[in-house]
């Protein structure tokens, strides 16, 4: 696999799995927190959701010129 293709995976991985974090874990602990983290881990959530919406594209552009390899 080409280094450009691993690396856009890579960061697919990454933001999907930060995102389920947040998801599953995160906003429930910051619940009973009188504090700032549930919006900013509402707001980290909508940006992770651009994130991985934005390399999906990424990736099917290079399946579709066939450079996924």
């Amino acid at each position: 696999m080409k280094n450009f293709n691993y690396n856009v995976l890579k960061l697919l991985h990454n933001q999907l799995d930060d995102l389920w974090r947040i998801e599953r874990h995160y906003l429930k602990d910051a619940k009973g927190c009188k504090c700032g983290c549930s919006k900013l881990l509402k707001s980290m959530q909508g940006q992770l959701k651009k994130n991985v919406e934005a390399l999906k594209r990424e990736l099917a552009a290079h399946h579709k010129a066939n450079k996924l390899t």
